[in-house]
């Protein structure tokens, strides 16, 4: 699971209607633990009963958004990104109309900043980079605001480690902005807090320390994390992706091998299969090749991405890859003139 439904753990309770007889927490744990066992359609199905109960509430919206947004990323198909920026933009609309009424409460503002911030991720990584910003200051606010209203809700911790990690790591991308400073280590403390007390961030905040230990290339705690995380779902695809490339970092190739063979084998069993998923698993095959020498073994596999270069037209995360295997493939030449 991805990115982890990066916000998609905090505070399930919503005012509940007394004409409507849906118990929301149990939807949405239901809901959360399908998708944790990658059964997209059935959490989704179980997302949409919340919408249909709740129209007016943004966390149905959102938890859809966010299902959308770990497919997208598990199986690096931006064949969903309409889909999830058609629902995380009603979930902000949504928890908007929620703060501009009367008294809103600290899950009004808990569920407008989530929508924001895991927008801003979406448009991080797809290199809107002064959206993501403008997306991440308006979530922590929130978030902050939360707090303000309701300091035991300690999943916003979450939230906010997000922010403060994020934001100071790429500082570099975001040179135009006014000075941030260093705020990774303060990151890192609010996602441990809100795992140690919290919700549903006990599962989610280990997830997203996966990826954060990956970012510092702190690879013993990457492989830690996922030890710690991996009972919900060994094969998960977010955590597969990292793990590999700990194990390549630590010059383990027999175990990355392993790792992105049997992440080949989750990619192609999927209904969510795309070929841009299969593509950046052969790159890494290639890279492998690459460190013990097998050349013509990485050329073949190399090969196979740039035989796929047109998916690359519609795919950011297919762009990427095919700029890997370009890159790698030149050193190899190199390689092979000098022999």
């Amino acid at each position: 699971m991805s990115l982890t439904l990066v916000w998609l753990i905090l505070g399930l309770s919503v005012p509940s209607p007394a004409s409507v007889a849906l118990d929301i927490d149990s939807v949405a744990n239901k809901g959360i633990d399908l998708v944790h066992r990658e059964e997209f359609d059935s959490a989704l199905t179980e997302f949409n009963t919340i919408i249909q109960a709740y129209p007016e509430e943004p966390v149905g919206y959102f938890f859809i958004a966010a299902t959308y947004q770990t497919i997208i990323e598990d199986y690096r198909s931006d064949g969903y990104k309409d889909k999830f920026n058609r629902f995380v933009d009603l979930a902000i609309q949504k928890g908007q109309a929620k703060l501009e009424g009367k008294n809103p409460s600290a899950m009004d503002y808990f569920y407008t900043g989530a929508a924001l911030g895991y927008r801003g991720i979406f448009r991080a990584f797809h290199g809107n980079w002064w959206g993501a910003f403008w997306d991440g200051g308006k979530a922590k606010g929130m978030m902050e605001e939360c707090l303000e209203h309701d300091s035991t809700v300690y999943d916003a911790y979450f939230g906010l480690g997000t922010y403060n990690y994020w934001r100071s790591a790429k500082s570099k991308v975001l040179w135009w902005l006014p000075f941030f400073g260093d705020n990774r280590q303060k990151g890192i403390d609010y996602t441990k807090l809100s795992i140690q007390k919290g919700e549903l961030a006990a599962i989610e905040g280990k997830y997203a320390l996966v990826r954060i230990y990956a970012e510092e290339k702190d690879w013993n705690q990457v492989l830690a994390w996922y030890d710690s995380a991996k009972s919900v779902n060994p094969d998960d695809p977010f955590c597969l992706w990292l793990v590999g490339l700990a194990y390549i970092d630590l010059k383990n190739y027999d175990a990355a091998r392993e790792v992105y063979t049997r992440l080949l084998k989750v990619q192609k069993s999927s209904a969510y299969f795309d070929l841009a998923g299969e593509m950046e698993v052969r790159y890494f095959f290639a890279l492998l090749d690459y460190y013990q020498k097998q050349y013509r073994s990485a050329l073949s596999q190399i090969g196979y991405v740039l035989a796929n270069k047109k998916t690359a037209e519609n795919n950011d995360y297919a762009k990427n890859v095919l700029d890997w295997a370009k890159d790698l493939k030149e050193k190899i030449d190199r390689e092979l003139r000098i022999k």
